[in-house]
């Protein structure tokens, strides 16, 4: 793949993962669905589709249907593999846990429940690295007053995102083993 797809790609594919729809179909699952994590104008959601189609992990097929006619996309095998890659790695910054890690999180309910708990305990696991990087004072958290300011923020951040994953850790393990 030439570049690693947007969010808004992964969430595309996550909703073509429950089976074939078209343009209009994934725009009002998307509202249905997804507003409380974020929205995504139709603008994107066409582009996105375009860029998923040129990189063959979605498969487009004109449709008519009542004298309409609608692409209908479907997942390829590639774009499963890319899917499930995605939502079992731990976001790779804190800022990505509000939209991206909640995205994976709903679609691993949606696909996969019980894969929850360990993509939960992956995120632990990554920022628990921050964590002691960041008490640590390594660079570039170190040094001047700013520094040492923006350290002490990303600290507390970090802090309540652990806090929160660990009550999330211990939801979806209760709810896995029930």
């Amino acid at each position: 793949m030439a570049q690693a797809p947007f969010p808004v790609e992964y969430a595309v594919m996550g909703l073509l993962a429950r089976g074939p729809r078209h343009g209009y179909e994934l725009k009002k699952e998307i509202e249905r669905s997804l507003r409380p994590i974020w929205h995504i104008a139709t603008s994107r959601l066409y582009l996105a589709l375009a860029r998923l189609e040129n990189e063959g992990l979605i498969r487009g097929e004109p449709q008519s249907t009542g004298g309409r006619s609608r692409r209908v996309y479907r997942l390829t095998e590639a774009g499963k593999g890319k899917l499930w890659e995605w939502l079992r790695s731990p976001v790779p910054a804190l800022r990505d846990l509000r939209v991206e890690f909640l995205a994976k999180i709903y679609f691993l309910l949606e696909l996969a429940p019980t894969e929850v708990p360990g993509l939960i305990a992956a995120e632990i696991d990554t920022l628990e690295r921050l964590l002691d990087r960041l008490q640590r004072g390594e660079p570039p958290y170190a040094g001047s007053p700013i520094a040492e300011c923006v350290r002490g923020f990303r600290l507390g951040q970090v802090d309540a995102a652990l806090t929160w994953l660990r009550t999330l850790q211990g939801k979806f393990s209760k709810e896995v083993v029930r």
